[in-house]
């Protein structure tokens, strides 16, 4: 008897409305919560850390619970209780259209230049890809993932293929990485260290190591190695020279002298010396006989335009090995093909492309900026749909969004050199239904409030005009 008393003040406390107001002030806490987390952090922190999380969704299950069941005890189903029924169901419905926007909807961000036209655009969520093949047969597979500097990122991925066990692990993910030198490493080798023009203008050290080449700027560097690349450094008498396949100018910083130095053949590699290799420059700043590159995070804060390190711990059977990804949410990276145990690997971070059942041609871009500043006011994109026989214009701005065939457009932002556009794409149809017809019921339900005979307004408002 005692716990059947116990029980049932439980179960009428849990779907109270005590509990309800307790369940969304925690919902409206994490919301602030992570706002802030994206301000400091990006979205994707705020993904991972608050909403995405079991717990979130298991608040809003509970009150989603709480409000049927209040529907139930206090039958609300009348008309004399309409404002009050229109209200718990204007929640009711636009969690489950947030829930149905989490895990049936599309988003994305498609990029279109002046004068051309795209189909296609990338996801918002990033996946690891994986393939593994033993020239028999082969296993395919498909990771979500949401990783930040702040959220716990580990997960595991067991596979069984081929007569082997196999693991891919969550080992490390750095922000931004940026090599970071320390010299008299135990472990070091012989490191060139370039300084080259970064993309904001200003200007970074690249390191090279011995016995290796390597992508700077479109050009491809290598260091001692045998072999016919852009810009060759190599080492003759303790002596640094270096060879390239194209003519390259250079200006002495000390004295301002210039000159050609002509391709394929072998020239003294100066400090001090700006060098220009098919339009791209390079000054030779120092050379290390002992160091060590170690990728660090140049920040905690996840930068959208970079790309992103997530090192992975490969294990088959009882050996393991760690590979390198990059990636980040918006680019569709390269993959990253190996061997290992007699197995053929194939991995890749970052979004997926997804294909639109039409087309969009981007007709030009437009900026205005405030009067007497360089921060825009606005900008919008003059488009045009092409969707086989059916053509026509549109323009897009920051109140005014494209629709069509369950696609919504938004400006989102553009290139930096304000020849292209980057749209922000949803699909969400279902889900955008069921969040409107929320708060349509939340419109009825203030309405009916005012306007019904049976409200508590009116009640109240018949009693004051009795008594007077």
């Amino acid at each position: 008897m005692k716990y059947n008393f116990i029980l049932n003040k439980f179960f009428n406390y849990f779907f109270s409305i005590q509990f309800a107001l307790i369940l969304m002030s925690f919902y409206g806490l994490a919301i602030g919560v992570a706002t802030f987390i994206e301000n400091d952090y990006g979205t994707v922190a705020a993904k991972a850390t608050v909403f995405n999380t079991w717990w979130l969704e298991l608040c809003l299950i509970l009150l989603v619970s709480i409000f049927l069941f209040n529907i139930y005890k206090y039958k609300l189903l009348s008309t004399k209780r309409l404002p009050v029924l229109f209200f718990h169901l204007s929640f009711i419905l636009i969690i489950i259209g947030a829930g149905i926007t989490r895990y049936i909807g599309e988003e994305g961000v498609m990029r279109i230049r002046e004068g051309s036209f795209n189909n296609k655009f990338v996801s918002e969520t990033t996946y690891l890809d994986f393939k593994i093949h033993d020239n028999i047969s082969e296993f395919v597979g498909k990771k979500d993932l949401l990783l930040s500097s702040i959220s716990n990122n580990n997960f595991s991925i067991p596979i069984n293929f081929s007569d082997k066990k196999i693991k891919i692990e969550y080992f490390d993910f750095i922000n931004d990485p940026t090599d970071k030198l320390t010299e008299n490493s135990s472990d070091g080798r012989e490191i060139m260290e370039l300084i080259v023009p970064d993309v904001n203008g200003g200007m970074k050290s690249e390191y090279l190591e011995k016995n290796t080449q390597k992508k700077i700027n479109s050009l491809v560097f290598s260091f001692d190695l045998d072999n016919s690349v852009d810009f060759n450094i190599f080492v003759k008498d303790s002596v640094f020279y270096f060879s390239s396949i194209y003519d390259v100018t250079f200006m002495k910083m000390s004295n301002q002298k210039r000159g050609i130095l002509e391709s394929n053949k072998k020239h003294i590699l100066s400090k001090k010396t700006l060098y220009t290799i098919n339009g791209k420059n390079v000054v030779f700043k120092n050379y290390f006989n002992n160091a060590k590159i170690e990728k660090v995070a140049a920040s905690m804060k996840n930068n959208k335009e970079l790309s992103d390190l997530l090192k992975l711990k490969i294990s088959v059977n009882d050996t393991d090995t760690i590979i390198d990804l990059i990636g980040n949410k918006g680019l569709v990276s390269p993959k990253n093909y190996f061997s290992f145990q007699n197995l053929f690997f194939s991995l890749g971070y970052g979004s997926k492309s997804l294909e639109l059942p039409f087309a969009i041609y981007l007709y030009d871009f437009q900026l205005e900026r405030y009067p007497g500043s360089e921060s825009p006011s606005s900008f919008a994109s003059e488009i045009q749909v092409l969707d086989g026989d059916n053509k026509f214009d549109y323009r897009i701005f920051m109140n005014n969004v494209l629709n069509y065939k369950g696609y919504r457009f938004f400006q989102s932002s553009y290139d930096s050199d304000e020849k292209g556009t980057i749209l922000s794409v949803n699909k969400d149809k279902p889900g955008t239904i069921v969040t409107y017809l929320g708060y349509l019921c939340l419109m009825l339900s203030v309405f009916s409030l005012v306007l019904s005979r049976f409200s508590r307004l009116n009640i109240l408002s018949k009693k004051i005009k009795t008594n007077n």
